[in-house]
């Protein structure tokens, strides 16, 4: 059996602040990739112990925000940039996808760093006109090829934004956002526990979960905060200004979209 992690940094138990623990500046950014590193332990071995037999983790964290020589030994680790537009998602077929540490779209009034792919650019991204954010995104990535998202790990908010997706995926919330840069976190070691656990039930219920395939055209729209960034991303082929600081990229589907998106 064979599970894909993708990992990003603001949702893990302790982390709760861009400046001094997710930006790669930050003085505690090594300490909150540890903290993350050991959550992806955490889950790979809940996997293993359901019979999970390959594990492949994805470093979502655009600096980077795994520890490489504390992973898990089991597990093999995708990290450093550029990477494949597919995020090598595509590249077997695995069994199940995990969201591990992931966070809740920008402007989640109770969404702990919540943001939409960039903390300091981007305002808002709607896809077919419904706001969206990196969690829903990835569901539909998976989706696409085929895989179920099992378990989401974060925040009360990104996990309540999973569910919107995936009624019935397996949750583990590690702490309850006060507003952006504020939260009420359990214990690490709690929170690893849980983790565990949550890994090892969502492998057991990879057949109640069905993969969520987002089908036919698809419209991606971005606000910038400057319109600087809009007009860079404009020049991209296939990329529309539709106004200051807002672009529009097209596709037949998903897909094509999410090609012409990172092209």
């Amino acid at each position: 059996m064979k599970i894909y992690i993708m990992t990003d940094l603001e949702g893990v138990a302790g982390v709760v602040d861009f400046e001094s623990q997710t930006y790669n500046t930050g003085k505690y950014y090594e300490k909150a990739k540890e903290l993350l590193t050991a959550e992806v332990n955490s889950a790979v071995e809940g996997a293993m112990r359901a019979g999970a037999t390959e594990i492949l983790v994805c470093d979502g964290h655009g600096p980077g925000g795994i520890v490489p020589e504390l992973i898990h030994p089991s597990a093999k680790l995708l990290h450093g940039r550029p990477i494949g537009r597919f995020w090598e998602i595509d590249s077997s077929k695995w069994d199940a996808c995990f969201l591990l540490a992931h966070h809740a779209m920008n402007g989640t009034p109770d969404g702990n760093l919540n943001h939409t792919y960039s903390s300091k650019t981007i305002v808002k991204m709607l896809l077919n006109g419904t706001p969206i954010g990196e969690i829903g995104m990835n569901i539909y990535l998976a989706g696409w090829f085929g895989i179920p998202a099992v378990l989401i790990t974060g925040d009360e908010a990104a996990c309540r934004e999973a569910k919107e997706y995936v009624p019935n995926m397996e949750v583990v919330s590690v702490k309850k956002g006060v507003n952006r840069t504020c939260a009420i976190t359990i214990s690490p070691v709690k929170a690893r526990e849980r983790i565990k656990d949550g890994a090892y039930r969502a492998v057991q219920r990879i057949q109640e979960i069905v993969p969520v395939k987002l089908e036919g055209p698809c419209e991606l729209i971005i606000e910038y905060l400057s319109s600087a960034d809009a007009f860079v991303h404009s020049q991209k082929s296939y990329a529309e200004l539709i106004d200051g600081r807002t672009i529009k990229i097209q596709g037949k589907n998903l897909i094509e979209m999410w090609e012409r998106w990172h092209g």
